[in-house]
């Protein structure tokens, strides 16, 4: 006589896709932070939003405006590493890459963080400096996801 297992007891094939999941969800969930972050940079590089909430609320110069523009691609490419580390993409790089990439971002969001953290300008204080946490936080989930 055959019996099914109950839904609360699991194969360890079920429970080692559930462990995938929660990392490759923070992925994405990382990714979709890092282009809503570098539209804001797109914008502060086209001189249209406000600029109380970065560069120390500077008057947005050319110089601030270029390196506005400058994060912005950085951050796209930041969205593509954490992705690729929890195998939406990038089959064709070396695994390693992707991994050191994504400690890189959980350090350099940390430390960007702190910066914010640390600014003269609410804006960055209670709007930047959590987001850069939130995403250093998810990029510390998505190293959890499984090496392909």
């Amino acid at each position: 006589m055959q019996t099914r297992s109950s839904p609360q007891q699991s194969t360890p094939r079920a429970l080692n896709a559930r462990r995938a999941g929660l990392p490759t969800v923070a992925a994405a969930v990382a990714a979709v932070g890092f282009v809503l972050v570098a539209c804001y940079q797109v914008l502060l590089a086209l001189g249209i939003a406000f600029s109380g909430a970065a560069w120390g609320g500077a008057t947005l110069t050319s110089a601030l405006r270029l390196a506005s523009a400058v994060s912005a691609v950085v951050l796209i490419l930041a969205a593509l590493v954490v992705l690729g580390r929890a195998g939406y993409w990038g089959s064709r790089l070396p695994f390693a890459i992707l991994r050191w990439g994504t400690w890189i971002l959980v350090v350099g969001m940390l430390l960007s963080a702190l910066a914010n953290f640390a600014s003269p300008t609410v804006g960055e204080r209670f709007f930047l400096g959590p987001s850069a946490l939130v995403l250093a936080l998810l990029c510390l989930a998505a190293t959890r996801a499984p090496a392909r």
